[in-house]
């Protein structure tokens, strides 16, 4: 029940909000970031991104523009991914940022994200189960449903008028993990991207 209203909320978020707008608000932007993600503190364990175990983050995304003025610009994405985390778990975060944007000039700018959304998360090794008959069987897991958060830094450097390529710092946060011990999981992650405007 928990997982269905979720995933209902998240659909009237991502979808509903943008179609009803779509006459004054149109997807300016495709996106796709790859990049790892590391389980440590926020922002302190920033290094650990360069050291220690890699944990594959892909996601793609896209983006329109709310206001822009001058040198100033808010910005929504709609953004899926994937996180694969040795013998722990598959996560597929599926998420929303609102994003303010500020150009330098017309080849680089900054953004900082904020997101939140939903997480499917998948036990990364197989389970088992005591069966009637004294035998362990394997257990059909398809996942559990979870929150995701997630904020971040990134720059963009423009390439051509069409294609900008971007670095993303960030802090995801899925919740609750265990809920008894470990209620948020904070992961670090860190993405080089291209993003492919699309013609007014």
């Amino acid at each position: 029940m928990k997982a269905f209203l979720i995933t209902t909320i998240l659909i009237v978020v991502i979808f509903v909000n943008p179609v009803s707008t779509s006459a004054q608000r149109k997807i300016t932007q495709f996106t796709l970031e790859t990049g790892n993600a590391v389980t440590a503190m926020p922002f302190v364990g920033a290094p650990q991104l360069f050291y220690t175990n890699y944990h594959p983050f892909t996601t793609i995304g896209a983006r329109l523009v709310w206001k822009e003025k001058g040198n100033h610009a808010w910005e929504q994405s709609f953004n899926l991914g994937y996180i694969y985390h040795r013998f722990v778990q598959h996560s597929i975060p599926l998420f929303t940022e609102t994003i303010y944007r500020y150009d330098f000039n017309t080849s680089f700018s900054m953004r900082a994200h904020l997101g939140v959304g939903y997480l499917q998360s998948i036990p990364g090794t197989d389970r088992f189960e005591l069966n009637d008959q004294g035998e362990y069987e394997k257990i059909t897991n398809l996942g559990r449903a979870q929150a995701c958060v997630k904020f971040s830094i990134s720059a963009a450097y423009a390439l051509s008028q069409d294609l900008q390529l971007s670095l993303n710092y960030g802090v995801l946060g899925q919740l609750p993990f265990v809920k008894s011990y470990v209620p948020l999981l904070p992961y670090n992650t860190i993405q080089l991207g291209i993003a492919k405007n699309i013609s007014k």
